[in-house]
């Protein structure tokens, strides 16, 4: 079972490794953070934007000017194949203004071509990026995938 979003996963994630820890006996369990990948029995991947982003570190994301990089889910989606459950989530991240900063190349390259989107045409675009990831990547009679989306403001 993954979990891929923002915060709100995350404390998803922390519950269910709450639930299970007990139950599982010592010696059996273990948790590693790798980056943005914490891996319990379960894991929980760090992508708040679900496409790249210079706020993908999990420990150190809060910075003030956020990029998001078009079409590139796949950065982060060669984490989220093979598992059992999928569970998506993003919104809050994206409504931190009337719009969004989007990149069209990439971060290394010298000169950034940035574009501003209004918020929902940029949520659109995430959005179609992932369902197109699942619809290519996601066999449905193996994996079951699950999202939500807006959900209440809570404490980081």
């Amino acid at each position: 079972m993954m979990y891929v979003g923002d915060s709100l996963n995350r404390g998803q994630y922390v519950s269910m490794v709450c639930l299970l820890h007990s139950l599982i006996p010592e010696g059996s369990k273990s948790m590693e953070t790798f980056d943005s990948l914490t891996v319990f029995t379960a894991k929980f991947y760090w992508a708040p934007f679900l496409l790249e982003s210079n706020s993908d570190n999990a420990v150190i994301h809060r910075v003030s000017d956020r990029l998001i990089r078009k079409g590139s889910i796949n950065k982060h989606g060669r984490h989220w194949k093979g598992v059992d459950i999928l569970v998506f989530n993003t919104y809050l991240w994206w409504v931190s203004g009337d719009s969004n900063k989007i990149l069209k190349g990439s971060f290394e390259d010298k000169e950034k071509d940035i574009v501003e989107l209004p918020t929902d045409a940029a949520y659109r675009m995430a959005m179609k990026s992932l369902v197109r990831w699942v619809e290519k990547n996601m066999d449905p009679k193996k994996t079951r995938v699950f999202f939500t989306s807006m959900s209440p403001t809570h404490g980081k």
